[in-house]
């Protein structure tokens, strides 16, 4: 999908939940989420290039694979997290928003820790 269609598609859908939150907030949050989510979905087929380009660059670099796969589930976590948190905050629920923004970044934490350790382990190398 272009950016020019994702642009497209998020206006009318603002324009769309403008006219209908006078009539019903709560229907014009769903309408919100499901355009979210649909774009969202949307640029899936797009990851299977992304992936092919980055195990092309990396691999050329000397870079392990195990390293790419974390990279991407680390970023996986990042957009999930944040497209969860505009939903929420949308919502007006700031408090579950600021607590699952908390929860991304842990397990970004918890997700990278080998890689921390890997670096770590270099380092103790390269240090004699």
């Amino acid at each position: 999908m272009s950016i020019l269609a994702v642009c497209g598609a998020a206006i009318i859908t603002a324009v769309m939940a403008l006219l209908l939150r006078q009539k019903s907030p709560h229907s014009a949050l769903l309408l919100s989420i499901a355009s979210g989510t649909v774009i969202m979905l949307s640029l899936l087929r797009d990851i299977p290039d992304i992936i092919t380009g980055v195990n092309a660059l990396l691999g050329s670099a000397g870079i392990d694979g195990d390293d790419i796969i974390l990279l991407f589930k680390i970023v996986g976590i990042c957009f999930v997290t944040e497209f969860t948190c505009d939903c929420v905050s949308e919502a007006g629920l700031l408090s579950l928003s600021t607590n699952i923004s908390f929860a991304g970044k842990i397990l970004v934490l918890v997700t990278s820790l080998p890689m921390f350790e890997r670096v770590i382990s270099v380092i103790q190398e390269l240090s004699g």
